[in-house]
């Protein structure tokens, strides 16, 4: 290589830097001048040259954090099109080669405020941060993103694009949404819940003020729902739930609402709806998809649906009047035997407030010493002695009057108060038997009604308990259970039933006859007595055809050893046919009407045993 001497001995032009011994730096240039020499020019640059180490020093480190931070680095020109842009989109795809040379409404994004207003904005030459866009790139999902930018001008104020940070939201707007979308929807069904529904109603009704519009809400109640829990276990109930909601949903139009409020309890918002029999059509496909049967655990099951129809702004002018009056409807839907429909009425505000003050009665009633038992007297038709009584529950409020059972039993199982009260009667039975016995009167079996809330795991320990307290014998204790309570799931039952009967007590079907248990699924079960119901019985009028079910029934029950009592036995008649085919009690008014306790204690003094037929 020529050297610098030779280079300027032959007038070419050179460039170099030397640093001199105090650390000077000197840019050399050496630029020959045709017929005058070659001259050299000399620049100190020790400055620059000590200055350019650190820029590429902080050229790399920013070139680093930019490629390990999850921020995007982007520049835009004066058009707002972008000319550079650092960083990864999801799935690794380079940023750059999406956006350079689009501006971002170019895209195919949305941002929060519109399109419009962000162009105003870059138009004044203002800064941004954190402006939310949302949508799809090509070949990318749905992402979110927030951008922030500032104006770049030159020296002379003219503006030269933006340049800016973008940072992908898109996990941290989806967590939010998520958890939005919890508060605001049943987490078993996914429709909305009640917090959610409350204000679509709320907007349904201030839309309809504002435009005279009209609407039906209609709550709707699962008959059936209770048994199936108690049959089944929960799992099978939720898988009922979700099945009738996506029932209920498919059966309205897509701009009605169906949510559920909890439970076994549903709404429907049935929008732009004047005509009560396009209302009334509705309901009736719910009532209708409600019936089919669902399988649970390998078993078809049925449940019904009882619906209450309120009409805006008929029947109610505010959300609350609307939820209260709908059910109000709902609730004598269920009374009218439920499986169907009924709009509301005038006249449903005297029996809500009635049902209230029912209710409200009900639960202070075990603090106020209101209920009493009273007892029937059951028959032994072979030795004609009393065989047992049955303990019958009645409520006494001051203000009522005596209360019948029909009156208020299905409202104590319904809000769940039958639990403490049943706890009353097994133990005031129990106390009644031995008050009996220690006035000298012969032990007899007092049998106590159990109802299906009843029929759990604690059962048998509040037997015990009541066994316990008052010192009386097991064996003269019998519990009776419909068949509704015992039916379906049958190792439950057994389970249960089974640790009954270990404590030494009896156990009785009740009303049998009335549903659908089998010969097989009674002798799977360990129980004592069939309780024929008074339906089959009231059939029996003299003629020996008409009573065939309970002649059925009895041979049935003696097929298996069972004692068989006939329940609800008004004449002479049908005391005499059960004689005949050899039914072992019967327990009507032909024999006893239930009575107090002292008068029940009178009648079994002065009995005297003779055969029944």
């Amino acid at each position: 290589m020529r050297s610098r001497v030779e280079l300027a001995r032959r007038f070419e032009p050179h460039h170099f830097e030397r640093e001199r011994p105090d650390g000077t730096v000197l840019d050399i240039r050496g630029i020959p001048v045709p017929g005058r020499g070659f001259v050299t020019i000399y620049t100190d640059i020790t400055q620059r040259a000590r200055a350019e180490p650190a820029l590429r020093e902080s050229e790399a480190r920013f070139r680093s954090l930019t490629e390990l931070s999850s921020d995007w680095y982007w520049e835009q020109d004066a058009s707002f099109r972008y000319r550079s842009g650092s960083g990864k989109a999801m799935g690794g795809i380079r940023l750059a080669d999406l956006i350079l040379g689009k501006a971002n409404w170019e895209l195919g994004l949305d941002i929060e405020g519109g399109w419009d207003a962000h162009r105003a904005l870059l138009e004044r030459r203002l800064p941004f941060r954190d402006v939310l866009v949302q949508g799809s790139l090509p070949g990318l999902p749905k992402m979110y993103a927030r951008l922030s930018g500032e104006p770049i001008v030159d020296e002379h104020g003219n503006l030269k694009g933006y340049r800016g940070v973008a940072r992908d939201v898109t996990m941290e707007v989806q967590a939010q949404e998520r958890v939005h979308y919890l508060a605001t929807h049943d987490g078993l069904t996914g429709l909305p819940n009640r917090a959610h529904f409350n204000q679509l109603l709320n907007r349904q009704v201030q839309s309809a003020r504002r435009y005279e519009g009209r609407f039906a809400l209609m709550f709707i109640d699962l008959d059936g729902f209770k048994a199936i829990n108690d049959t089944f276990g929960h799992e099978a109930g939720d898988i009922l739930l979700v099945e009738m909601a996506a029932r209920f949903s498919g059966s309205v139009r897509a701009s009605d609402v169906v949510a559920r409020l909890g439970g076994d309890e549903f709404v429907v918002l049935v929008q732009e709806a004047s005509d009560i029999e396009q209302v009334n059509a509705v309901a009736r496909k719910i009532l209708s998809a409600a019936i089919k049967p669902v399988t649970i655990e390998g078993r078809e099951c049925r449940v019904t649906a009882s619906v209450g129809i309120c009409m805006f702004p008929r029947d109610a002018q505010d959300e609350q009047a609307l939820l209260r009056n709908a059910d109000v409807a709902m609730y004598r839907a269920k009374a009218q035997g439920k499986n169907n429909v009924q709009f509301f009425s005038a006249d449903d505000d005297f029996r809500s407030l009635e049902r209230m003050a029912l209710e409200s009665g009900l639960r202070q009633a075990l603090l106020h010493n209101e209920f009493l038992l009273h007892y029937q007297a059951k028959l032994d038709l072979k030795t004609g002695a009393i065989s047992g009584v049955e303990a019958l529950l009645r409520w006494r409020p001051p203000e009522l009057g005596t209360v019948l059972p029909l009156q208020f039993m299905a409202l104590a199982e319904e809000t769940g108060l039958i639990v403490p009260i049943g706890k009353w009667v097994l133990k005031a039975a129990c106390d009644q038997n031995v008050a009996w016995q220690r006035q000298g009167l012969p032990p007899v079996c007092v049998a106590v009604n159990i109802s299906p809330r009843q029929f759990t795991d604690e059962l048998p320990d509040d037997v015990a308990t009541a066994l316990q307290a008052s010192g009386m014998e097991p064996h003269l204790l019998e519990l009776e259970l419909n068949e509704g309570t015992v039916m379906g799931n049958a190792a439950r039952s057994v389970r249960l039933l089974g640790e009954l009967k270990r404590l030494g007590v009896r156990i009785a079907i009740d009303d049998f006859g009335a549903g659908f248990l089998s010969l097989a699924q009674i002798d799977g079960l360990p129980i004592d007595t069939l309780k024929v119901d008074r339906s089959v019985i009231r059939e029996i009028d003299g003629n020996t055809g008409d009573g065939s079910v309970a002649q059925a029934i009895i041979a049935m029950g003696k097929t298996l050893s069972l004692t068989v009592v006939a329940s609800g036995v008004e004449t002479p008649e049908q005391q005499a046919y059960l004689s005949e085919q050899a039914c072992d009690e019967i327990q009507g008014h032909q024999f006893c009407k239930p009575a107090l306790p002292d008068a029940l204690a009178d009648l079994l003094r002065r009995h005297v045993p003779r055969p029944g037929r």
